[in-house]
């Protein structure tokens, strides 16, 4: 797995229309300049799966939401499917060729040439080339489909479970009856779907592998791949969010995989997702990102500037508090063994290895989303106003 980044739920769920979002940062992005778009005809309701991303000559303006680095490029994915990529050592941005135009919420990638992006209306997509492709391998009514399919399957077993039930105590059998009723509910939202279509944003993904994928979304969405995206299986009966709360960021390091998402909803994995504990929240709002730094320190972050870190591989945290209590959006490793943080307002901080907290405030003011490390040290951000720049050297001045 090759991932810089956590994710960016923040600004997904931000900017995400049907989706409620804090009223600070959907101001700022109704301030927010759009890329220059050259149009044709006017794309509406489901069209945007299918209608490929249209050319922009200021594609890098448009707002962005993560971008993740290989050892060859780095690319970044956005609003009206756009992508765009850089080769290392350059300057020079390239819009990559995207079959759809659906607003793009998270990106990963595997190895230097295999990589995955998801972002609304279900949509998944999977490049070959580094990200200068892509191609579709799910959409939203095909996840209707999918979910039609397997939730008439787990209905069908949990009936059958409970009719042969008869040796099984109260408590067993009460969380199989909890588990139907739910399993039915989820058959029925997903019938209703089928007559008004897809609505629900995939919000992150996760590739362990080139074979092993996991993607997370609003409203409990969560899906497993083992083929490459070949092939997708729903699995959120795996982690107990039964009110369907947004799953927001999902990371991993090892064998031990981490969730996060509404209301302080925390999950580990210690058998690379086959199985799943809820853990003990620091905290019941929002997370937007979770990250585990080269000390194997596990961090969670999110609304109003609440930052914690784990010891114990998220058995108990301590919290870190900033100056400005803005969203944070997303974390990253310094080469020197810190830590950088960006957030709404244009919020960079930067942790030092010795537990020292530098904040700073971009020039923009702008919602960022995500960051990269280039080799001279700088920062490639993106966010509300795509992307940005900042020397590494101002997180080090004085006020």
């Amino acid at each position: 797995m090759i991932r810089t980044k956590v994710c960016a739920a923040a600004i997904s769920l931000t900017f995400s229309v049907g989706l409620i979002a804090p009223m600070n940062a959907a101001t700022a992005v109704q301030e927010a300049p759009q890329a220059e778009v050259e149009t044709t005809e006017a794309v509406t309701d489901y069209d945007v799966i299918y209608a490929p991303a249209m050319r922009a000559p200021e594609a890098t303006s448009a707002v962005l939401t993560e971008i993740a680095a290989t050892n060859e490029r780095q690319v970044a994915v956005g609003d009206y499917g756009v992508i765009v990529t850089r080769e290392l050592g350059t300057d020079e941005w390239q819009q990559a060729e995207v079959p759809s135009s659906i607003f793009l919420t998270s990106v990963d990638f595997a190895d230097a040439q295999l990589g995955w992006a998801v972002g609304h209306h279900g949509v998944i997509l999977h490049t070959t080339d580094g990200g200068q492709t892509w191609q579709p391998q799910l959409n939203g009514f095909e996840y209707i489909d999918l979910q039609v399919s397997h939730y008439e399957k787990r209905v069908s077993e949990l009936e059958e479970q409970l009719a042969n039930a008869e040796d099984m105590d109260f408590d067993e059998r009460d969380n199989l009856e909890f588990a139907l009723d739910d399993a039915l509910f989820k058959y029925d939202s997903a019938q209703i779907a089928l007559e008004e279509g897809p609505t629900k944003p995939f919000l992150d993904v996760l590739a362990l592998s080139p074979q092993e994928i996991f993607v997370t979304g609003a409203y409990g969405a969560f899906l497993h791949s083992t083929d490459g995206g070949e092939s997708w299986s729903i699995i959120d009966h795996l982690v107990d969010n039964m009110d369907g709360f947004h799953l927001n960021a999902i990371q991993a390091h090892g064998d031990n995989v981490y969730m996060v998402g509404e209301s302080g909803l925390l999950y580990r994995s210690v058998d690379r997702g086959a199985s799943w504990e809820t853990l003990d929240s620091p905290y019941y709002g929002s997370f937007f990102g979770v990250h585990i730094d080269q000390q194997e320190r596990l961090w969670i972050y999110g609304l109003r500037g609440n930052i914690f870190v784990s010891e114990d591989q998220g058995d108990s945290f301590t919290q870190l508090s900033l100056a400005d209590p803005v969203n944070i959006n997303n974390a990253i490793d310094a080469p020197n063994g810190g830590l950088y943080f960006v957030g709404n307002a244009g919020v960079v901080a930067y942790l030092s290895e010795s537990g020292e907290l530098t904040e700073k405030t971009h020039d923009s003011g702008a919602v960022l989303t995500d960051l990269v490390i280039n080799a001279d040290g700088s920062l490639t951000l993106v966010g509300q106003r795509g992307v940005l720049s900042m020397p590494s050297s101002a997180l080090a001045e004085k006020e």
